[in-house]
């Protein structure tokens, strides 16, 4: 029989609609997006750190602290998700990104505060 972590690391992706749980216990949100989809819209918790700026940008993720990826669709979330477990930083991509998760949060707002859009 599997223990929970033992599922967490074999599935990498989580359902949108189990994020906000994820956020209450602590996991952190990364949006990898490009400026102008952040702009639009993001989830309030969430810190922009663009894909192509990842790399450069390690030195932000810490071993000890979950991470959940967002970007659009999930695609370019699931990317940066694996290159991150690949440096050791405990990542999942959510699933089907901003799109599915603005679904289910309302928790999305544009860069001036107000409720934001998904581009």
């Amino acid at each position: 029989m599997e223990s929970d972590i033992d599922k967490e690391e074999i599935n990498s992706e989580i359902e949108p609609e189990d994020l906000q749980q994820k956020l209450d216990d602590g996991w952190k949100l990364v949006d990898v997006r490009e400026d102008d989809e952040w702009m639009y819209g993001h989830h309030s918790e969430a810190q922009h750190i663009k894909m192509g700026d990842i790399t450069d940008k390690l030195n932000l993720f810490e071993k000890n602290e979950k991470y959940v990826i967002v970007c659009r669709s999930g695609q370019r979330s699931g990317k940066v998700s694996e290159f991150l477990r690949t440096k050791d930083i405990i990542s999942y991509n959510l699933l089907g990104g901003m799109k599915k998760l603005s679904n289910f949060s309302t928790e999305i707002i544009s860069s001036n505060g107000n409720p934001g859009t998904i581009i």
